[in-house]
């Protein structure tokens, strides 16, 4: 069942009918041939996906009945941001993006550090990526992308959200492996992940004064999207 975008405005609960237009509609039809009669999914992006019914194709749009009502459809019982510095290069930043919303991180934090290569990211691009992302996963909620800031103001940040924070280091005891942290009760969680180089000592003793847990990922050197995606995959739904 493919799933589509619904505008919040476009959701009639009363009617138990809601609207695909634009570009989506246009997808639907000129795209996926999907008509009358066939079902499909549709999410408002905010936290709610709907399983509908085409009941009529009208010129550019598509109007659906609701079958069912599913909140929060696809998202992980855990809230994970990820504190992620900026990627030098823009197609590994935009993997991190997808592979990100496809594994159920809530919210990313781009951050600039001692090492980051990049000052800025193409915003707009991102969020299209964000979109059709949540699309191919089928999820109730996109990923929310936050406004790029230094790594203590996102370390402050995730402390006054009441997050535990798990920064990854490969200079970390081995002893300290992601996969051994304790996370039973935990239900918001930051993980912190360096740009190319890692984190500098200065930003390593920030952390430390913070109270963040520094762990290690193995004896492997891995690239900034590796390890950002390999700790979401051990985490996000233990």
């Amino acid at each position: 069942m493919e799933c589509f975008i619904v505008e919040k405005e476009n959701i009639d609960l009363e009617k138990r009918e809601l609207i695909l237009a634009g570009d989506e509609a246009h997808h639907a039809t000129r795209s996926l041939r999907i008509r009358s009669g066939d079902p499909l999914l549709a999410t408002d992006l905010s936290g709610t996906c709907y399983r509908c019914r085409v009941e009529r194709d009208v010129p550019g749009t598509l109007v659906c009945s609701i079958e069912e009502i599913l909140p929060n459809f696809g998202e992980p019982k855990r809230d994970v941001l990820l504190i992620q510095g900026l990627i030098s290069q823009p197609s590994r930043w935009e993997f991190l993006l997808e592979k990100a919303t496809e594994l159920g991180v809530h919210s990313i934090q781009p951050i600039i550090t001692e090492r980051t290569e990049r000052d800025s990211f193409n915003r707009e691009r991102s969020e299209r990526i964000l979109r059709a992302a949540v699309k191919q996963t089928k999820r109730a909620r996109i990923l929310e992308l936050r406004e790029l800031s230094s790594f203590g103001e996102a370390l402050s940040e995730a402390i006054k959200e009441g997050r535990r924070v798990i920064l990854l280091h490969e200079a970390a005891n081995s002893s300290s492996s992601i996969s051994r942290s304790w996370l039973k009760g935990d239900d918001a969680i930051a993980i912190a992940v360096g740009p190319e180089g890692g984190f500098s000592d200065t930003e390593m003793e920030l952390a430390s004064k913070a109270r963040a847990e520094i762990v290690s990922l193995g004896p492997r050197r891995l690239r900034a999207e590796t390890a950002a995606i390999a700790a979401l995959a051990i985490l996000i739904d233990q």
